[in-house]
């Protein structure tokens, strides 16, 4: 039973947000952000949409985040999640004391993705861009109690962004959609995004988004994935989240923000919250 929760198990690991960006980076310029994110999960949503309640499932991730400008057309990317921890608690019956689920924990490198961005259209209120980006399986994909920080497979996404500037008032607005073409028998899916910014008091950024992915349930019947909806099969969801930023004369800066689903297939319940120190030069 507890083998077949963690197959079926899943939670919505916020991916690197910033895969949908429309702008690319300055030439010799960068973004590059150290962040932590942490969720807690007693309710998942199964395979039919339904949300029900599971033996309690941590995710704790620390990454680092870059993008560094090789021409003013061509930007870098790359997100390195250096560890993951994933948690399973222990239960116990009641009063005896007897344990029902024993628990389970398991740390590791994460699966990084590496990619280019290329601007189409950089100049003016209204830029667009082309995303290449390949899934590098580094994490472990064979914990026995589905407890994995990778799935073990090269997957490659291509995202189209389109982002418009309301210069010279401090706000902006981009959408993005995408294809994720995964391998090793997961399911192919479609990927989509809606994001909104807007600076005040000179230092302080507040940004609001929604991204989601479609399934094409086009994959093999024996890939399911671990604890983590990341490198599950068959996910579906739509995630809704805030984050506050404060950037400094220097270009550091300091990042506090929150994301769950609103409704989900394959993913954990759960808000995911994440914390980032920045550096924009």
């Amino acid at each position: 039973m507890r083998r077949l929760f963690l197959l079926f198990a899943g939670m919505l690991l916020m991916a690197p947000l910033a895969w949908a960006q429309a702008w690319t980076q300055p030439e010799q310029q960068g973004y590059y952000r150290f962040g932590v994110q942490a969720t807690q999960a007693d309710h998942f949503y199964d395979p039919g949409g339904d949300r029900v309640r599971i033996t309690t499932v941590g995710d704790y991730v620390a990454s680092f985040y870059g993008e560094y400008g090789l021409t003013s057309r061509f930007t870098a990317v790359a997100y390195l999640p250096f560890f993951e921890r994933i948690t399973l608690n222990e239960v116990q019956g009641r009063p005896s004391g007897t344990v029902i689920v024993e628990g389970d924990a398991a740390n590791g490198v994460a699966d990084p993705i590496v990619g280019l961005r290329y601007g189409l259209k950089q100049a003016g209120p209204l830029v667009l861009s082309l995303g290449l980006h390949v899934g590098i399986p580094l994490g472990d994909d064979t914990q026995p109690n589905g407890l994995i920080t990778g799935d073990g497979e090269f997957n490659q996404q291509v995202v189209l962004a389109a982002g418009y500037s309301f210069y010279p008032r401090p706000a902006y607005v981009q959408a993005s959609g995408g294809f994720n073409n995964r391998t090793r028998g997961f399911s192919d899916e479609l990927m989509y995004s809606l994001e909104a910014g807007y600076t005040f008091a000179g230092r302080w950024t507040l940004i609001g988004r929604g991204r989601g992915v479609e399934t094409l349930e086009n994959g093999g019947t024996g890939r399911r994935g671990g604890a983590n909806g990341l490198y599950a099969n068959n996910v579906r969801y739509l995630a809704l989240g805030t984050e506050l930023a404060y950037t400094m004369p220097s270009g550091w800066g300091v990042a506090l923000g929150v994301e769950g689903a609103a409704f989900g297939q394959n993913v954990l319940s759960a808000p995911v919250f994440s914390l980032g120190v920045f550096l924009a030069r």
